[in-house]
């Protein structure tokens, strides 16, 4: 069972056109601006990377697939007006969490700053999949789907849609009564609130990563997503602008120990 959460109707009607009507060799176009339209396949293992990669240039219609081994290559591979639609990385056996993955999403949000991602994973845990979409994953492909529906699942992220697995919203139950003595900042992951109280303390990453068990990377992503969600351009601003956020947890926390 998955959990799809549609694109807006103005971005799947920009898919449609896309891949109906501005389908050419190679690749597709946006009618809009004229752009050909593509979507980056990730993969450092080279069989994965060359077999998930042919698997999508000759399933993923209306889209021109970029098959790369690091980041780095983004430069290099892509044209001067050339659109990508999204990143898909495939992450195999490792969690997301890991430095090795939270450093390669940061180097992706660097170089392709508001492209969506999606991450194709041989894990399927609760844990894992929070842990992505805290980090601003937007589409969660186990490795155990069906090929057509992964194929689905990347062009709805393609035009500004999610997808998870259900088995996430299944356990959000035991999830929620776990932290049910920090409640959420509204706007903001559980993850996200935790580091905004951090940020708020004045304490540095290496801090933080120590105080909620985190690894050093994943707490510098973390952070990187909350300015962007706040357009600030520095921690400072971070605090000032979530100063009224914390009124409503300090009472709640006032009240568990008075309580």
């Amino acid at each position: 069972m998955y959990a799809l959460k549609s694109a807006t109707v103005a971005d799947q009607e920009a898919g449609v056109a896309a891949r109906s009507e501005g389908a050419l060799v190679g690749g597709a176009w946006d009618e809009a601006s004229e752009q050909p339209q593509s979507v980056i396949y990730l993969d450092p293992r080279a069989f994965t990377r060359d077999c998930v990669g042919i698997w999508l240039q000759s399933r993923l219609n209306g889209f021109d697939v970029r098959v790369m081994s690091d980041p780095n290559q983004i430069e290099i591979a892509l044209t001067a007006n050339e659109r990508v639609r999204a990143v898909v990385v495939n992450t195999g056996p490792e969690r997301i969490s890991s430095v090795s993955i939270t450093s390669l999403l940061s180097r992706i949000d660097e170089r392709l700053p508001g492209v969506q991602v999606a991450v194709i994973s041989d894990l399927e845990d609760p844990e894992s999949i929070r842990d992505a979409f805290d980090l601003g994953v937007r589409g969660y492909i186990p490795t155990s789907l069906a090929f057509l529906v992964a194929v689905e699942a990347v062009r709805l992220v393609c035009v500004g849609g999610t997808f998870a697995p259900a088995d996430a919203l299944l356990c959000q139950g035991d999830h929620t009564q776990r932290s049910a003595s920090e409640p959420p900042i509204e706007g903001f992951t559980e993850r996200q609130s935790q580091i905004l109280g951090c940020l708020r303390r004045g304490m540095a990453n290496k801090l933080i990563a120590y105080e909620l068990n985190m690894c050093e990377s994943t707490v510098k992503v973390h952070v990187r997503n909350i300015m962007k969600k706040l357009k600030a351009t520095n921690r400072t601003q971070v605090a000032y602008l979530t100063r009224g956020l914390f009124e409503g947890a300090d009472e709640y926390q006032h009240a568990l120990r008075s309580g």
